[in-house]
């Protein structure tokens, strides 16, 4: 294992947190230059687009932690470690982008 290994298996487990930190700044960044610009319509479809496009990637990235965990043949404790780390956190992660997706649609922007 190279020095930079464990920095790299570390960056993965934080997909999650990454990709719903994005679809946050994106969905409420997107409310802000909606009401700006007068165009709430704009907004919903935004929020729609950005939501399915992170819950596509997580899972995509779920499904492939899962393979690589099921293909690992040494027994490296850190390594299954950060796999069930990425997993929980691409759990939550989906939780809030639900949450906030959710939010922002059932709330009128523009107020």
């Amino acid at each position: 294992m190279t020095s930079a290994a464990p920095l790299r298996q570390a960056g993965v487990a934080l997909v999650g947190p990454t990709v719903w930190a994005a679809h946050f700044l994106t969905v409420y960044a997107s409310e802000s230059l909606a009401c700006r610009f007068g165009l709430p319509a704009v907004h919903d479809a935004i929020i729609v687009g950005v939501t399915i496009l992170a819950m596509v990637a997580l899972t995509l990235h779920t499904s492939r932690t899962g393979r690589r965990r099921r293909a690992m043949v040494n027994d490296d404790r850190f390594e299954h470690f950060l796999q069930r780390s990425a997993w929980a956190l691409n759990a939550l992660s989906l939780v809030g982008i639900g949450w906030a997706a959710l939010a922002a649609m059932l709330l009128s922007a523009c107020r």
